[in-house]
């Protein structure tokens, strides 16, 4: 295990993911799990997004 990865999250919020990414409005991390650009799993009526997902998002990986 890189020692990197020890202290990140499995996943996140929807309002922590928008405060990583620097978005103002939650409603951009639903269209980008819509449209397959975020891993997220809905827990009971909340959802979680993969912080993964989100490094790679902010990489640029998700193309």
């Amino acid at each position: 295990m890189h020692i990197a990865t020890i202290n990140r999250p499995l996943s996140v919020s929807v309002p922590e993911a928008q405060r990583l990414l620097g978005f103002k409005d939650p409603k951009i991390i639903y269209r980008l799990v819509r449209e397959g650009k975020l891993r997220a799993r809905k827990t009971g009526r909340v959802w979680i997004v993969s912080y993964a997902s989100l490094v790679a998002y902010a990489e640029g990986e998700d193309e």
